[in-house]
């Protein structure tokens, strides 16, 4: 009796072991693969209106003055541009004679063709220790050529200032950043004294 129990369990312990392997294979299947597509709501892309965080750009302009960008964060500015808007972005030109010009502002956009438009509210520091405030600059990015778009103060080491415009730009001979005020310029100067605590 024993032994024909055992024998009977060395046939129907392999064939019950056969019938859960093929269960757990017919009802293991992968996910359609059709049915995972995800749908689009209204014919919208949410890659369009999602938030990137903490965007980095790095590179260098046409004559070898070192760019980077950086924002808090980015989104597209609308479906039918490749253009995007970037809060809290800061704009650092390395300048190669080992001067550095840092760009604060509240918006920015980027455009199609290079263009960089900073508004709300613009802060542009030298490490010369020149300020410059001003309400929006636009900037183009293979080059330095940056324009204000409203009225600027400045102040800085024995001076103070206000023009109508200011322009940054390199100049053709020398490579050199230049910071060109005009448009009713009002400048006054103080003095520095020698030893002045």
């Amino acid at each position: 009796m024993y032994s024909r129990l055992i024998a009977w369990l060395k046939i129907l312990l392999p064939l019950g072991a056969l019938a859960l392997l093929s269960t757990i294979f017919l009802y293991s299947r992968g996910p359609d693969p059709i049915a995972t597509i995800p749908l689009l709501t209204g014919g919208a892309d949410p890659t369009l209106t999602e938030q990137i965080g903490g965007p980095f750009y790095a590179g260098t302009t046409e004559n070898g003055q070192g760019l980077t960008l950086a924002a808090r964060q980015a989104r597209f500015s609308n479906p039918e541009s490749s253009g995007m808007i970037a809060d809290d972005l800061r704009a650092i030109i390395d300048v190669r004679d080992g001067n550095r010009i840092v760009i604060d502002a509240t918006l920015g956009q980027m455009e199609e063709g290079d263009r960089l438009l900073l508004r709300d509210g613009v802060t542009l520091e030298s490490s010369s220790g020149y300020t410059v405030r001003t309400e929006g600059l636009d900037a183009e990015i293979d080059r330095v050529a940056i324009e204000s778009t409203s009225n600027v103060e400045a102040d800085g080491p024995g001076l103070t200032l206000s023009a109508g415009k200011l322009r940054v730009e390199e100049d053709e001979t020398t490579q050199d950043i230049q910071l060109l005020f005009t448009d009713g310029v009002k400048l006054i100067y103080i003095p520095q004294q020698d030893g002045a605590e």
